[in-house]
């Protein structure tokens, strides 16, 4: 048991993901290690990072989609070029709206959500073609 009041985490009480902070090899799209939800009253050690803070689960499910798609890892691979896995190698990585609001429909398929993404952002043809064949799928 521990007092509440001591803990400083504004995102302790929310729902959140995690991540191995050493994560793969940096080899350019690499899967990453499979990401799990926290959910409240749930923190980690700095052997994970915590990707987002959120107010209802399955927003943090569909951040785990975006985790998981092609667009994001490829983003991810241009700053990640070792196993670590810091907070400075996402700088690529555009944030998104996991909520029911979004512009992403997060029901679909990792494959379907990718063909959405490369969209929002304008991707030209070559630049789908090398996603999808240099990053590795993961469902």
């Amino acid at each position: 048991y521990i007092d509440n009041k001591i803990i400083e985490d504004p995102n302790l009480m929310r729902w959140k993901v995690f991540i191995p902070k050493s994560n793969g090899a940096g080899t350019f799209g690499e899967m990453l290690s499979t990401p799990l939800i926290a959910s409240p009253y749930t923190g980690c050690t700095g052997s994970f990072i915590q990707i987002g803070s959120f107010n209802l689960e399955n927003e943090a499910a569909n951040c785990i989609k975006y985790l998981k798609s092609k667009f994001c890892r490829g983003l991810l691979s241009t700053l990640k070029v070792t196993q670590d896995n810091q907070k400075s190698v996402w700088k690529n990585v555009p944030l998104q709206d996991f909520t029911e609001k979004s512009d992403i429909d997060w029901t679909k398929s990792i494959a379907d959500i990718n063909k959405e993404l490369y969209a929002k952002y304008r991707l030209s043809e070559d630049e789908k073609n090398f996603i999808e064949t240099h990053v590795k799928a993961m469902e």
